[in-house]
């Protein structure tokens, strides 16, 4: 008889033994509680963002705003007297913030930061990263006085500038 052979008629046995030690109510380990209710595993709740402006992109115009933004690149349309022509924010889940800021001399700047934290930057401008989760985040824009200083960017979970 082939080794083959031999295999396939031993099978049957194999499953018919395992099956009946599965069925056995003899057991070391103590029986289940039945009083016990299963959680099923649903996502932490997690309060909703809402900013001062919502998603108004417009009221950033003077660099005093509070908006929410969610997974796509946002253009902000900031005044001509803090140097830049192109201004983009965009949150990428669960907790970064990319920035593209492209000034009037044609100098451009990207930056990253993860988790919460400040991109401030030499034209006048702080951008703070007040709350974020997988969903968006809520970013606060404020005016500041120019003190010719580099750029900077802080992230409680890191952050990044490329010039």
């Amino acid at each position: 008889m082939s080794h083959i052979t031999l295999v396939r008629r031993a099978f049957p046995l194999l499953v018919a033994v395992l099956a009946a030690a599965g069925c056995s109510s003899s057991s070391d380990r103590p029986a289940a509680d039945k009083s016990a209710t299963a959680t099923p595993l649903l996502p932490l709740p997690h309060p909703e963002l809402t900013g001062a402006d919502d998603a108004d992109v417009k009221a950033c115009k003077d660099a005093d705003c509070e908006i929410v933004v969610r997974g796509r690149s946002t253009a902000i349309p900031l005044d001509q007297k803090f140097g830049i022509t192109t201004f983009l924010l965009t949150h990428v889940p669960p907790d970064k913030v990319t920035y593209v800021v492209i000034r009037t001399n044609g100098e451009s700047t990207q930056a990253f930061q993860r988790g919460t934290g400040r991109f401030s930057l030499d034209a006048g401008l702080t951008v703070t990263v007040r709350k974020i989760d997988h969903t968006g985040a809520v970013v606060r824009f404020e005016p500041k006085a120019r003190d010719g200083d580099k750029d900077r960017i802080t992230g409680s979970r890191g952050a990044a500038i490329y010039n």
